[in-house]
């Protein structure tokens, strides 16, 4: 603060303190011998996250994108229930609907945020249970691809079959071109190696 203060005459802290819904007031100010800290209070029972999540539910079942505010309203919404139960039932239920998602990112995005904004409370299996589902969410976009790979490589390989077959034939390039889609460079390289072999 210090360093702030010497470079901007005008420099203002501004504390926010965000309370659980457990919390339904607090002291806006803290009085000390040597200093008074005024803080601006965020409560969070205040937010109605039935209607929070159902607004959001809408949204999925609609097909309409969720956009940042609403994954990060995901996020909290476990912290606007009182009570460690009602919080870890919420928390499962954002965990289900996070599921729905379409957006990968996102869905990693709000698994991971609501892991984070929810460690005090979490049932520690229940954690264990969201980790794997990230993880293997990942570990599904990564099989994922390489399945597609390896059917792109293993398709690549037949029509280079069916082309040597072809040229071996003696089927005119131009032909094999329009039948296999490859070049006429890709062509006549396997031209090449059927003759050197």
């Amino acid at each position: 603060m210090e360093k702030y203060f010497k470079e901007d005459e005008a420099f203002n802290l501004r504390l926010i303190v965000i309370y659980t819904s457990d919390v339904q007031s607090a002291e806006a100010i803290l009085e000390t011998d040597c200093f008074t800290l005024r803080t601006e209070q965020a409560f969070l029972s205040h937010i109605d996250g039935e209607a929070t999540y159902r607004e959001i539910q809408g949204k999925l079942q609609s097909g309409i994108p969720l956009a940042d505010d609403d994954l990060m309203r995901l996020v909290i919404l476990p912290l606007t229930v009182p009570g460690t139960e009602g919080k870890q039932s919420m928390l499962e239920r954002i965990v289900d609907l996070a599921e729905q998602i379409p957006d990968e990112r996102q869905r990693i995005f709000t698994l991971s945020g609501v892991v984070v904004a929810s460690d005090k409370f979490i049932n520690r299996e229940y954690l264990d249970q969201i980790r794997r589902r990230i993880n293997m969410t990942q570990l599904g976009q990564l099989y994922e691809k390489e399945k597609i790979e390896y059917g792109n490589q293993k398709a690549r390989e037949k029509v280079l079959e069916i082309a040597k077959s072809l040229l071996e034939d003696g089927t005119e390039i131009v032909r094999i071109m329009r039948a296999t889609g490859l070049t006429e460079e890709e062509l006549l390289n396997l031209q090449n190696e059927l003759l050197t072999v």
